[in-house]
């Protein structure tokens, strides 16, 4: 397992002081910053950021004045020491374990003395659900899970986006240049120098160099996946998140179908020859009104940077060739594994208000769809996520199974910041 999310899995563990109704709110309207990406990594900061009042207090604590001011010196004594050493330059930017507890404690014991802080929690973040894995913690224990969460993710952004490092998929997400070179140095020092002496900053707060430097990683890798599509709701999904008030999904066996991808292996093909099959597969079982709904799910994954978003592809391979409305095609241009197909298509459906409270259909050709029914994929997902996206049901046949959401698909994975 993950060695951060086990960790993490037994902070909450231990933390869990009663079990309480779920504060997650449909009709919640979201903190946002001018940057997806990072509303997307890192909801924590971008609440932290619209409220005055909490930004206040972080900025007068002494203690994160403190661990701001060593940052900050840090940072500058790398600008002057490190101009032509990467890895002693991401390192500036990096939270060690000790401040991450630090900060951790000082947050639980700050939310204690402060109104404002309690508000954050239970009038921002939990309704937001982007911590929907956390929801069973004490307010204090809360707060500081989603820190840890967020500074871990941070980490993981410099290591792989600022020195290189291997990501989990190594063929899918990895750095888009040559570390090594003159170029990516001097890049690197260029950047960390702008941020440091020239841009403006709005507030003190004690996460915000890292913050700022792990946002600028990730557009300078041209990694902005996250954001590519958005608002997704007025654009690709506009059509069928209209359609969706005129449905009366009791007049269905399933509230929708989600056909998982398969993307091609060179830079020619918009879609492989068992990504085909899929929608064909996908498309039988639309045609039979099992559901009045198809999600199509798969981003820019397969080959390394490629230009095309498979569900883009595949929205218009079942318009043109199966001749499906494009009113009853909802995508998500954004996943990168089988976990996230299932993870982002429970994230569409509750935010267009698709039933999940019944199953839905998964779709895929008959060698995925063992692999996605099997108890191995409910462990992967648990290893890389830290919960179940879905709950797998019954199986109909050799390429459709039952899957069932679960709630815990808001929650946000800054260890994928390009679809966290």
């Amino acid at each position: 397992m993950n060695k951060f999310y086990f960790s993490l899995m037994l902070f909450c563990f231990f933390n869990i002081q009663a079990q309480t109704k779920m504060h997650y709110d449909a009709n919640f309207k979201a903190s946002q910053s001018n940057n997806i990406v990072q509303d997307k990594n890192f909801y924590l900061f971008t609440a932290i950021q619209n409220d005055p009042k909490v930004t206040e207090l972080l900025e007068v604590n002494p203690v994160f004045k403190s661990l701001l001011k060593s940052k900050n010196e840090e940072i500058e004594n790398s600008l002057k020491h490190c101009k032509d050493n990467s890895a002693c330059l991401v390192k500036a930017y990096s939270i060690s374990e000790d401040n991450i507890a630090k900060i951790g404690v000082e947050l639980e014991n700050s939310l204690k003395k402060s109104s404002a802080f309690k508000r954050l929690v239970t009038e921002n973040l939990r309704p937001s659900g982007k911590y929907e894995n956390f929801k069973e913690l004490s307010d204090e224990k809360y707060l500081s899970a989603c820190w840890r969460l967020c500074a871990a993710g941070m980490n993981r952004i410099l290591s792989v986006y600022g020195l290189g490092e291997s990501p989990q998929y190594r063929t899918m997400d990895s750095i888009s240049y040559d570390v090594s070179t003159d170029y990516y140095r001097g890049a690197l020092w260029m950047w960390s120098d702008m941020l440091h002496h020239k841009k403006p900053t709005k507030n003190k707060l004690f996460f915000q160099p890292s913050l700022d430097f792990s946002l600028s990683l990730l557009y300078m890798n041209h990694r902005d996946e996250a954001a590519r599509y958005e608002p997704l709701e007025l654009m690709e999904n506009q059509k069928p998140r209209t359609e969706i008030n005129s449905i009366n999904f009791k007049d269905y066996d399933y509230p929708a179908i989600l056909i998982l991808g398969n993307g091609p292996e060179n830079y020619r093909d918009t879609l492989s020859a068992l990504g085909k099959l899929n929608l064909q597969l996908g498309a039988l079982e639309f045609q039979q009104k099992k559901a009045p709904f198809i999600i199509v799910s798969g981003g820019h994954a397969h080959p390394f940077r490629t230009p095309f978003a498979e569900a883009v592809q595949m929205k218009k391979e079942l318009i043109q060739r199966y001749h499906i409305p494009e009113e009853r095609i909802i995508i998500d241009p954004y996943a990168r594994h089988t976990t996230t197909n299932l993870r982002n298509a429970t994230r569409l459906m509750l935010a267009y208000n698709i039933p999940i409270d019944r199953p839905s259909l998964v779709v895929t050709n008959s060698m995925h769809s063992q692999y996605t029914g099997a108890n191995s994929f409910a462990e992967r997902c648990l290893e890389e996520l830290g919960y179940l996206p879905a709950v797998i049901k019954k199986r109909l046949n050799s390429t459709i199974l039952e899957f069932q959401p679960k709630i815990e698909s808001l929650h946000q994975n800054p260890f994928d910041p390009l679809d966290p």
